[in-house]
């Protein structure tokens, strides 16, 4: 984990926010800069129009019957 929020951080993704210590052990907060809130909504775009996508193919494919034992069906 923490190698992906140094690599995050070298991107100029999140940057740490603050620290604090909990039960005698170190804490390190980040945040998102606005170079990270922008890749965030990209990915989110991306992610929305791939889930598109995927139901138009799967819409597209006949129904099978995954019973246990099924016969398969003739076309």
């Amino acid at each position: 984990m923490y190698g992906v929020l140094d690599r995050l951080a070298a991107e100029g993704l999140v940057e740490p926010d603050h620290d604090e210590v909990h039960r005698g052990r170190l804490r390190r907060y980040y945040r998102l800069t606005e170079a990270g809130e922008g890749a965030l909504s990209a990915e989110a775009r991306r992610s929305a129009a791939a889930q598109v996508a995927a139901r138009r193919l799967d819409a597209r494919r006949p129904l099978r019957d995954t019973r246990p034992g099924a016969a398969p069906r003739a076309s």
